[in-house]
């Protein structure tokens, strides 16, 4: 419902046009002739962003979310100022790949339809984001409807034979299919006249039955043709009948009002999909073609005739995709409300299982779900994504709860990223706050780095602790501990953020290198040193690979 209203930043006497920003708190002014009616409407509508004041007065702070948004009639894009729209998207991808990508399937490439269960809700949340991803923006090089183009110009098709009934003049070839059928069919026949210049004929002689010569009126006949009604464009089809029906359940849930922040951009989003597929089933050579029976498992089309291969790929990790161990709230979190620090971490999380993968040479054996508590008694939705590995397995863990007393000394802890090699641990917080110095150069915050102590001291067997902030171009900071013999023992930063992993891979070389026999091989492959000193005095430029190495106890 519009109602009208002025928003004004704290602070700030300018009014807000269309753009707003995650972690800001805002004035919303609603002017004369506001009810106590009204005052309990949008409370109801926007609990979540609003705070009243007094009168027609508000607050308003849409905290760590970003998207567009649609706020009592009008629309605004919630944006970041440490992640741009670009960084979002690019996490939201790569999150989207690795869930679909790891080792913890329920379904197989040769189901040939999603089977609804009790737990599908969120399954379907998250393929409706993949196939957007997929649809309108990338796969393998290009979206799925451009891929589709590809097919439309050769669509696959086979030369099928039909028997057909014509005309005696009108056969091209007599068989044995023909002669056949003549015979099957008396009822085709037609009697000649007495006098008739066939009745000397070799057809009118066979075919004379009490004196009486006939000749065949119509025959079968053997008929070639084109047919697009083959395994694979029912695959097609099905594949595109399917996405459109994920798109009709998306739109049921907008209309259900079961998204609340990011509703505008959702809706947006999903009628572009569900327009585009209701033009691809309208492709005229999908007019003859049939009901998928059996799934094509073995078919070269599919597997390399361009357009064809691409779709099959998709459907494979679409089925593969809808089975992952996240909870609903978390999905719900990464694919409708877009929480920065939630994407954030998520986004962390795989980029240090993408390093894991490269730096060993080895892919994700098996991944578990995990359940918790943390110090405030809640239950905590965690992942641990194991390597097999001949010096011992490597575990990465997200959000693994160290119990007091069994994990930790004291308290229980729950870091965002813990890295278990060969019974030490390595954990990695990340951390959506960026410290700049009086020379513009990025840091992370004093008060990020001090909560890392707590971590190292408080849970065993822990080596390393390393804050992850969103920053291009900070510096790699480390404070060994020198009570320990561990060169790799201490707290440190790292910045991190899309395109700028250079500084967590040459850390990530070091941990996992001090933890095996691969440390020589890994020296060599790291791209940046992480042992260098950072220069003295003026900072002489704002370089990706700088580090600042110091000892706890200077």
């Amino acid at each position: 419902m519009l109602r009208e209203h002025t928003i004004y930043e704290k602070g700030n006497s300018n009014e807000v046009a269309t753009e707003l920003w995650e972690q800001t708190e805002y004035m919303v002014d609603f002017g004369e002739g506001w009810t106590q009616q009204d005052g309990r409407q949008v409370l109801e509508d926007y609990k979540m962003i609003l705070e009243p004041l007094h009168g027609s007065l508000y607050r308003m702070n849409y905290q760590n979310f970003v998207g567009v948004t649609r706020f009592c009639g009008l629309t605004y894009e919630v944006r970041s100022r440490k992640l741009s729209n670009e960084d979002v998207e690019q996490m939201h991808r790569l999150i989207s790949s690795r869930l679909a990508t790891l080792p913890y399937h329920r379904h197989t490439p040769t189901q040939t339809s999603w089977v609804e269960d009790v737990h599908s809700e969120p399954y379907r949340l998250y393929q409706w984001y993949g196939t957007r991803i997929a649809l309108l923006e990338d796969w393998e090089g290009a979206p799925l409807r451009d891929w589709w183009q590809r097919i439309n110009r050769d669509p696959h098709h086979v030369l099928v034979s039909r028997t057909v009934r014509r005309p005696v003049g009108m056969t091209a070839t007599v068989g044995a299919e023909t002669v056949m059928g003549i015979l099957a069919h008396p009822e085709h026949w037609v009697q000649l006249p007495e006098h008739h210049a066939m009745r000397h004929t070799a057809a009118a002689q066979a075919l004379t039955v009490q004196g009486r010569h006939y000749v065949p009126s119509e025959v079968y006949d053997q008929e070639s043709y084109l047919s697009y009604d083959t395994s694979e464009n029912r695959l097609m089809k099905l594949i595109a009948q399917e996405l459109l029906a994920l798109t009709e359940w998306m739109a049921q849930r907008l209309r259900a009002r079961q998204h609340l922040y990011n509703r505008t951009e959702l809706e947006l989003h999903n009628r572009q999909m569900a327009q585009c597929l209701e033009e691809l089933l309208a492709s005229s050579w999908l007019a003859e073609v049939g009901d998928l029976r059996a799934f094509p498992q073995a078919s070269t089309v599919l597997q390399r005739k361009a357009g064809y291969r691409q779709w099959y790929s998709f459907y494979q990790y679409w089925l593969l995709g809808g089975s992952f161990p996240l909870a609903e709230e978390e999905l719900r979190m990464l694919v409708d409300t877009k929480e920065l620090s939630r994407i954030y971490e998520y986004w962390c999380y795989f980029s240090v299982i993408d390093l894991v993968q490269e730096l060993t040479g080895r892919s994700p054996s098996t991944v578990e779900s995990q359940r918790g508590i943390d110090r405030g008694e809640r239950l905590v939705n965690g992942l641990c994504v194991t390597f097999d590995y001949p010096e011992g397995d490597i575990q990465v863990y997200y959000n693994h709860c160290f119990a007091g007393g069994k994990g930790s000394y004291s308290m229980t802890y729950k870091p965002d990223i813990s890295l278990s090699i060969q019974g030490r641990w390595h954990h990695f917080d990340a951390k959506l706050k960026v410290d700049t110095d009086d020379y513009g150069r990025q840091s992370v915050k004093k008060e990020d780095l001090d909560k890392m102590h707590t971590y190292r001291d408080a849970i065993l067997d822990t080596e390393s602790v390393w804050v992850l902030y969103p920053a291009e171009c900070g510096t790699t900071q480390f404070h060994r501990d020198r009570r320990s013999a561990s060169e790799l023992a201490g707290v440190g930063a790292v910045p991190l953020k899309p395109g700028h992993t250079e500084q967590l891979r040459s850390v990530m070389g070091e941990v996992i290198g001090r933890s095996g026999t691969l440390y020589e091989l890994l020296s060599r492959i790291t791209s940046d040193n992480v042992h260098a000193k950072l220069p003295t005095g003026e900072p002489q430029g704002n370089e990706v690979t700088s580090s600042r190495w110091t000892d706890e106890n200077e």
